[in-house]
């Protein structure tokens, strides 16, 4: 594989629908073993003024022959770089699941003084809080010991995976590094309890997660000193898949009106 601290800094990158007028910009951070193209039909939803960037993590798609990420430091740290790059002002940065604790790692980076890529808000889909994150690792504590079909159970049972994925041995082989990856650099890792970002945070959760309860995801208000709130929505862990109105008002409600924490002056 190739190390993909190796690769330019705009494969990082992807835009389905490129908008050069529009007044705000939302960059998406895929799931545990997800990819950008899971944004595709969301980035199609979405009205004229807001464009979507989508991280694509190396080990997967067109980055698939790379090494995928140690650990969610490496992938934020990798990731910031990549945005700091680009001509942003004040982007909304949306994770689901493991993305929203990337999201919220690549925020802490952005936020410096006289930042234009200073994040304007934080959106965290499907995700426990980050502080939450070092009493779950029993849950990952045995994948290194798992087999493939037990690896992907782990996904299929949030409702994430089309059934009989685990049947098509092709596809498994190119998906389970990545997955497995991902999942270790979850497992392995800690945020410091007082850690957080200085931009607003929206919580969305769905009442029929098994992965996420609503208690956990409400601990996102210890991660931000300027306020949070909780969403809740129907669904499972992929509640987003089917692209609730309520939920895409609120999402470009939140790109519209967001303003960054971090002072300029």
């Amino acid at each position: 594989m190739t190390r993909h601290t190796d690769m330019d800094p705009d494969r990082w990158i992807r835009c389905f629908h490129p908008k050069p007028g529009a007044r705000h910009t939302l960059v998406c951070f895929p799931h545990a073993g997800g990819s950008a193209s899971y944004y595709f039909g969301l980035s199609a939803a979405l009205a004229p003024d807001v464009e979507m960037l989508v991280v694509q993590y190396p080990g997967r798609e067109n980055r698939l022959f790379e090494e995928p990420a140690s650990s969610l430091a490496q992938l934020a740290d990798h990731t910031a770089g990549a945005l700091r790059s680009r001509p942003l002002s004040q982007p909304v940065l949306f994770g689901h699941s493991m993305g929203a604790i990337a999201a919220f790692e690549v925020a802490r980076r952005l936020e410096q003084p006289f930042s234009p890529a200073a994040p304007a808000a934080l959106i965290a889909s499907a995700c426990a809080a980050p502080s939450h994150h070092a009493n779950r690792a029993d849950r990952l504590s045995g994948i290194e010991d798992e087999q493939d079909t037990e690896v992907l159970a782990r996904v299929m049972g949030l409702g994430g995976t089309a059934e009989g994925v685990a049947e098509h041995e092709e596809l498994v082989r190119l998906f389970i590094p990545a997955l497995r990856a991902d999942l270790r650099a979850l497992r392995d890792y800690r945020s410091a309890p007082d850690a957080a970002v200085s931009c607003p945070v929206t919580v969305c959760t769905a009442d029929g997660d098994p992965d996420v309860r609503a208690a956990e995801a409400g601990e996102w208000s210890r991660h931000t000193t300027a306020g949070a709130e909780l969403h809740l929505f129907e669904g499972d862990h992929f509640y987003l898949g089917a692209r609730p109105q309520r939920f895409m008002d609120l999402l470009h409600r939140t790109v519209r009106t967001a303003r960054t924490g971090v002072s300029f002056a």
